[in-house]
């Protein structure tokens, strides 16, 4: 009965129930509710003894029972009558803040007899919304009867907060209790697998959405992504074309995702297909085509890119600065990617670390270092790439007085885990002659790769240092990772100063036996 009675009648009701008794009646001018800000108000607001709680979390007994005091009323009939889950499932959707949302939990908490899915369900969600995940679990736990929508909200709790695991878990629950699930469900899965790369499980979720018929835009737009992201583009390209209606989202991760694989023509013939078919491209479609101009070094390209986005107000996005900044370095145009940068009314990590990365990368080590002190006397945060960048800056000239800085800096806010930083450490200091911090800073390293190793054996023959270098060669073999051509070089460029023949001819055999594409050594 309820269910069909208009919604300013019921916010009336509801309006009633919260009132205290004592309280004087609103004015009929008011009587499409407390949500109406439209008409007169009243000389006196009531105020609802539920939304004056000292702790919202915790209602005080008195308060509660006050709304129940009369006693020609049966207190449950007189909330079955004022409650009603619609309602109360469309004021958490509009709470602003967790106060809010503690204070209608404690209405429902108090105004029904039994649980209601329903509304249970809406208040995971907003307890989800504002980041509250112990509260949801809490919630969650004491429900006594979850459906799909319950175990979605969990899952997509976890999803939103990288807790990868717990989804898995979450959802192993979900498939022991029998409870079947939905697109939403299969949606959440999907970016969790494409997280953790996990392309075994993304493949059996992408079945259950066959099997149970669950294919949509979105689902079909996740499951591109997850290919994508996984690396697979032959069966991301195979479900693209298959889909019956695609979005400006799904076109977006197939342009992203071959600019990321380093197939920038064949990002930018999907731009164009897109232009010719009519879709509205978004900052993330120009960021990714942005990407794959400078991949595919298509300056004429970019410079359209460039010109359509001044046209159409664009450049007031920090992103796509950035991306510029970013288009305009690859082709090798400095000035150009200064200029943008120079431009920015907002200037983000990204930005910086990309205009520092172009001046070191065309030999203009000196402003990039510049740069550098610029970003630090803004305090302005720096990530990996930026740390990289400007230790191949100091490298590039030899500056070891900065490189050391930067070390001290990278012990102090990185960690080791990260081996493209020790590689490039590595490669820093041997390019300055200091070959024993080389040697240092390779074993301090948890994790080398051959790009390590071959950064040390080079060091070592640049200074001379044959005998290290072979040392270095042998120890990388024996743990297990494999030279490659420019291993080999630096290997042998040690053997030709030390005269040694026999070295060099089974180092000669050694990369013939396992270098698959022959290359001049």
């Amino acid at each position: 009965m309820l269910a069909s009675l208009p919604i300013q009648v019921y916010q009336s009701k509801f309006q009633c129930f919260l009132s205290l008794k004592s309280s004087p009646p609103i004015e009929k001018e008011n009587k499409s509710g407390f949500l109406n800000n439209n008409r007169r108000k009243p000389k006196r607001i009531l105020k609802s003894p539920c939304f004056s709680f000292p702790d919202p979390s915790i209602p005080s007994q008195t308060t509660q029972n006050s709304v129940f005091d009369d006693s020609n009323q049966n207190p449950d009939a007189s909330i079955y009558e004022l409650l009603d889950p619609d309602f109360l499932s469309h004021s958490l959707r509009s709470c602003s803040t967790l106060r809010e949302v503690k204070r209608l939990h404690a209405v429902v908490l108090k105004g029904f007899r039994r649980p209601v899915t329903f509304v249970d369900n809406n208040l995971i969600s907003t307890y989800v919304r504002f980041m509250r995940i112990v509260d949801a679990e809490r919630l969650f736990d004491g429900m006594r009867d979850r459906d799909v929508v319950s175990w979605t909200a969990m899952i997509t709790a976890y999803s939103k907060t990288g807790m990868e695991d717990e989804v898995l878990q979450v959802f192993e629950r979900m498939v022991e209790d029998r409870v079947v699930a939905n697109g939403s469900t299969y949606v959440c899965l999907l970016n969790s697998c494409s997280r953790r790369s996990d392309f075994d499980l993304g493949k059996q979720v992408h079945a259950c959405v066959v099997k149970g018929s669950w294919s949509n835009l979105i689902v079909n737009s996740t499951l591109v992504h997850f290919y994508a992201r996984c690396g697979d583009l032959e069966a991301a390209f195979r479900l693209f074309d298959s889909m019956p209606k695609r979005d400006v989202v799904s076109w977006t991760t197939m342009v992203a995702a071959c600019a990321q694989h380093g197939h920038g023509g064949e990002a930018l013939s999907l731009f164009a297909q897109m232009q010719r078919e009519g879709v509205r491209v978004n900052e993330f479609t120009v960021c990714s085509t942005l990407k794959a101009c400078g991949e595919s070094k298509d300056l004429k390209f970019g410079r359209q890119l460039h010109g359509a986005s001044i046209k159409k107000g664009l450049m007031l996005d920090v992103f796509i600065g950035s991306s510029l900044v970013g288009m305009y370095v690859k082709c090798g145009q400095v000035v150009d990617a200064r200029a943008v940068f120079d431009s920015m009314p907002r200037r983000n990590t990204v930005s910086w670390t990309s205009m520092i990365a172009g001046y070191a990368q065309n030999g203009v080590a000196e402003e990039a270092i510049n740069l550098f002190r610029r970003m630090k006397k803004r305090r302005i945060l720096t990530n990996s790439l930026t740390v990289v960048s400007i230790l191949s800056a100091c490298g590039s000239i030899s500056s070891l007085c900065l490189g050391k800085e930067i070390h001290a800096r990278i012990l102090k806010y990185f960690t080791w885990s990260n081996t493209h930083i020790g590689t490039t450490l590595v490669w820093f200091y041997s390019k300055c002659g200091e070959y024993k911090y080389a040697s240092r800073v390779l074993k301090d390293m948890p994790l080398r790769d051959v790009f390590s190793w071959t950064a040390i054996i080079s060091g070592y023959a640049q200074n001379g240092v044959g005998v290290e270098a072979l040392g270095s060669l042998s120890d990388m073999m024996w743990e297990g990772v494999d030279p490659n051509p420019f291993t080999y070089s630096s290997a042998l460029k040690a053997c030709a100063k030390l005269e040694a023949i026999r070295e060099g001819q089974w180092i000669h055999a050694s990369a013939n036996k396992r270098v698959r594409s022959p290359m001049c050594l």
